[in-house]
């Protein structure tokens, strides 16, 4: 089915989630489902978002789940493929992995994202309906604490003022409790995305630094005779990490000086036009 067939839906909140330290771009439509915007989340994880569309529509248990969404974006609102977060579990856990070398970055991108970011995305989303479950529950009209009439006033004036007063007083409570909540289910946000940091750890080496390792391993290679197997167990061995690309990005300073003193005598080879 063309993308000009399927209807365009408007998000009623759209919010950007960072997620592995990359951001996610999640929406909340007015028909109360939630999704998350196939772009970032393929970007993230290195996979071509178009390919991805195909294999999503071609998939009975996540078709019904590919809608498109008028997203806003730096460069203006654009309609992008979006899945509906009961979609999202299945296809992550779908995204062949059989055929990619576990010190491949994407291979242990993926895995991360397997196992949390539908937790995330569902927090996420439980905070949005909490938020606007309170929210629709008080007026967004301020109420005025009213004045009191003068004592030779009539009973129906007095009658009307302690009616407003009475408006006043359960606005005020109401009011008391909403903020009590927001606060109390912000603290269980922070505390849940606390726990993910936990289990996500330290900031990584990025994408990039990635890439630049297995460049001079390369390059290492070439100068030592040494093979790539035999730099990477001595990479990870000094480390201590069991795949390369879980170095702390913190350690970065100290990769680099880890090859400088495996090539004794020489600079780092120059990566220019070598990467990308």
């Amino acid at each position: 089915m063309d993308q000009q067939d399927e209807p365009v839906f408007i998000p009623t909140v759209q919010d950007t989630i960072t997620f592995h330290e990359k951001p996610l771009i999640a929406v909340c439509l007015a028909n109360g489902n939630y999704g998350v915007v196939l772009r970032w989340m393929c970007e993230n994880l290195h996979l071509d978002t178009h390919a991805q569309v195909q294999r999503i529509r071609r998939t009975p248990a996540m078709a019904d789940g590919l809608i498109y969404v008028r997203v806003q974006t730096d460069g203006g609102p654009q309609v992008m493929p979006t899945l509906i977060l009961r979609a999202v579990p299945y296809w992550l856990a779908t995204i062949d992995m059989r055929r990619m070398d576990k010190n491949d970055p994407r291979w242990a991108e993926i895995l991360e994202y397997q196992r949390h970011a539908a937790d995330a995305l569902y927090e996420w989303a439980r905070s949005v309906r909490d938020i606007r479950t309170s929210t629709s529950m008080v007026s967004a009209e301020q109420i005025i604490k009213p004045t009191a009439p003068s004592d030779d006033a009539s009973l129906d004036e007095w009658s009307e003022y302690h009616l407003q007063m009475l408006k006043w007083i359960s606005w005020r409570r109401d009011m008391v409790q909403w903020r009590d909540n927001i606060d109390t289910r912000v603290g269980k946000l922070e505390t849940v995305t606390s726990r993910i940091l936990e289990q996500i750890g330290p900031q990584r080496i990025t994408p990039e630094q990635q890439m630049l390792v297995q460049y001079y391993v390369s390059e290492l290679s070439k100068a030592t005779n040494k093979s790539h197997q035999t730099i990477f167990a001595a990479l990870k061995t000094a480390f201590r990490v069991p795949h390369y690309d879980e170095i702390p990005a913190s350690e970065w300073q100290k990769v680099e000086q880890w090859f400088k003193q495996q090539m004794p005598g020489q600079e780092l080879p120059p990566t220019q036009g070598k990467l990308f």
